[in-house]
């Protein structure tokens, strides 16, 4: 049997009661994908709810122009398969992609909403998860069209900045790396074109990229040039 302390580690799961807990991981399953795998294709994706443990997993699709773009990045503790309880979701344009090594629990939708009868709360807890994502999107999809390429992905970095910046000055990590491939593929920019706003970016005092901690960031920095205070345009 799963154990349920991997459950405890969802977020939305936070005030479920143990019992639930315990009943849906009797019905999980632990899988692990291999980096390119595609978790929930667009096409027949199948009827499942899966809970990351490990590792990203990208929502992608295809632009007009043939390029891929990502639009939303799963993170441990996150929900993945919102088809299974919306009808209408934004997530059904799009696939889902291990960008590595990936591990999960996952639960058929039948099983999901057996135990979901017994323990309404689990219902209620994932439901609120997808609703708060796909507000998320909605709003990373709007402020992709009306944002400049230096705020989306001043708001990229500080939604993966490690948690310790807080306030003030401190440079922190990103809580999990990406490419400079992946940057431009989720704010919907070349590239090069994102090379050189990180360029820009580090010149400003933003940003650190030469650290043996790999990339470094001032949430406070990039508070103050996402609200334009006293940082030029690039």
């Amino acid at each position: 049997m799963i154990d349920p302390e991997l459950l405890r580690g969802v977020p939305s799961f936070a005030e479920v009661p143990a019992a639930g807990l315990e009943s849906l991981a009797r019905a999980a399953r632990d899988v692990e994908y291999r980096p390119g795998d595609r978790i929930i294709p667009l096409i027949k994706p199948p009827e499942q709810i899966l809970f990351v443990l490990e590792g990203l997993v990208k929502l992608v699709g295809v632009s007009q122009a043939g390029s891929e773009r990502i639009v939303y990045v799963f993170r441990p503790g996150e929900v993945l398969g919102s088809r299974i309880l919306l009808d209408v979701s934004p997530e059904s344009a799009y696939e889902s992609v291990a960008m590595q090594k990936v591990r999960a629990l996952v639960v058929g939708k039948t099983d999901f909403l057996r135990v979901a009868e017994e323990h309404p709360e689990l219902l209620i807890a994932v439901t609120r998860e997808f609703a708060r994502r796909l507000e998320g999107l909605t709003s990373r999809m709007l402020g992709a069209m009306s944002d400049e390429v230096p705020i989306r992905l001043g708001q990229l970095l500080m939604d993966f900045a490690a948690r310790g910046g807080g306030a003030s000055e401190e440079f922190v990590p990103l809580s999990y790396p990406l490419t400079h491939e992946a940057m431009a593929q989720i704010i919907g920019a070349s590239r090069p074109h994102t090379s050189s706003v990180l360029g820009n970016l580090e010149s400003q005092g933003v940003l650190r990229r030469r650290s043996d901690r790999g990339l470094l960031v001032s949430p406070a920095r990039l508070a103050r040039m996402i609200r334009g205070d006293g940082v030029s345009a690039i």
